[in-house]
């Protein structure tokens, strides 16, 4: 829904809901609704606070944001947990607020360019954005790690420093995290994820080594109380499958990410009381796979695999999974194979309601493309600026607020 469409002209505000002494220039392309909105005020037609608070929280963000200048009460309203919660939730759902993000590798003066395609589209937006890091902080590079609910889980790093931050690249808000309490030695991956049991985000770190050998889990970040805590108890007998460009899938409240005890199998942690579980894998994936040729990610909310192999031929084959009641090994079911040997590496980023996936790969020539089964996907992103793509739900989260 474009802003301002929806909006009933016949109604006005009412219960504290008002607007006034609006400026032309205020609200862009709504001004003249809530002009109208004015007038039938005047008139005294009722319009339910309940009635409000659907219709804005089916509007994009840039809108919404606009809308806070309206008068105090919108501000007020707009800026409520509960506003912020509805709105995420019919943004979940409807494929407009569905967002492709990509940003440039290396920062310029604490600047990001982060490009943006609304899918389908093919059109990529940029949008340059300052970050909040330190004023005496001269960042170098700059990766995501994951989206979730809005927010961007990114890395800064310079020369002699790193630090990491949640972003909402919508509200253009960024917060500093608080330093792990053992820092990593080598590298790192992280993943955000949400517990609706305390109502809090939390971050998941996994160390790595020089050879990107996976550790376990050390650490757990909470949002709410600002603190990380150590995670002591593991499973014996399982090695970890991450890689550095791994992103933790995180569904039904828990991580999800590969390993190995006498098979391969799939590793969740819930984040609500700590606890690890194992899911079975398709069985053929791990008949057939080597280990640094699949991994795990999430699709339309549910766990899906991948895997990669080049048989004695050359010939690159591409298999993918999709698991459709959590849990449940009999429910993998196979979602598209891929036969090209002009690329590799790739990793499922979207499915579209025409039952296409989106992927990220890496070509012959070792630049990232993004492509479908049916070749590429049109003419983004350049070359020079893609590093990696992320899908991101439209969200007014604050960052500054969760902490």
């Amino acid at each position: 829904m474009e802003e301002g469409e929806g909006l009933n002209p016949k109604l006005a505000p009412n219960n504290g809901i008002q607007i006034k002494n609006i400026k032309k220039n205020q609200i862009g392309k709504g001004k003249r609704v809530v002009k109208q909105m004015d007038v039938d005020r005047e008139m005294g037609i009722p319009f339910q606070e309940e009635i409000i608070m659907d219709i804005l929280s089916r509007l994009p963000v840039q809108s919404l944001l606009r809308f806070k200048c309206v008068s105090k009460p919108w501000k007020k309203l707009i800026s409520e947990p509960y506003f912020t919660r509805m709105h995420l939730s019919h943004g979940k759902n409807n494929q407009n607020s569905q967002r492709f993000l990509i940003c440039q590798e290396k920062p310029k003066g604490g600047m990001v360019s982060c490009y943006h395609a609304s899918l389908p589209s093919i059109e990529l937006v940029e949008d340059v954005q300052k970050l909040d890091c330190p004023s005496d902080f001269k960042p170098w590079f700059f990766v995501i790690f994951c989206c979730f609910d809005g927010l961007s889980l990114i890395t800064v790093g310079s020369y002699h420093d790193l630090i990491c931050l949640l972003w909402n690249p919508f509200t253009r808000e960024s917060v500093v995290l608080p330093r792990p309490e053992f820092p990593p030695k080598e590298d790192f991956i992280c993943g955000l994820g949400y517990d609706s049991t305390t109502d809090d985000y939390k971050i998941l770190k996994i160390d790595m080594d020089r050879n990107h050998n996976c550790g376990v889990p050390n650490e757990i970040l909470s949002l709410k109380n600002g603190s990380w805590s150590k995670i002591d108890e593991h499973p014996s007998g399982i090695s970890y499958v991450v890689n550095a460009r791994s992103s933790l899938a995180f569904v039904h409240g828990a991580f999800h990410w590969l390993g190995y005890s006498r098979n391969y199998s799939m590793i969740s942690f819930s984040i609500s009381n700590e606890v690890y579980g194992e899911i079975p894998l398709p069985e053929r994936m791990c008949l057939v796979q080597r280990h640094n040729e699949f991994d795990v990610s999430v699709l339309e909310g549910m766990l899906c695999v991948y895997s990669a192999d080049t048989d004695t031929e050359r010939q690159y084959t591409f298999k993918s999974w999709l698991m459709k009641d959590y849990g449940v090994k009999e429910s993998w079911t196979e979602l598209i194979t891929i036969q090209d040997n002009g690329i590799s590496l790739a990793t499922p980023k979207y499915r579209f309601t025409n039952g296409e996936v989106l992927l990220r790969c890496v070509d012959a020539k070792g630049r990232i493309v993004f492509m479908t089964s049916k070749g590429p996907f049109g003419s983004w992103p350049r070359f020079d600026i893609a590093e990696d793509g992320f899908v991101i739900t439209e969200s007014l989260i604050s960052p500054k607020l969760l902490m």
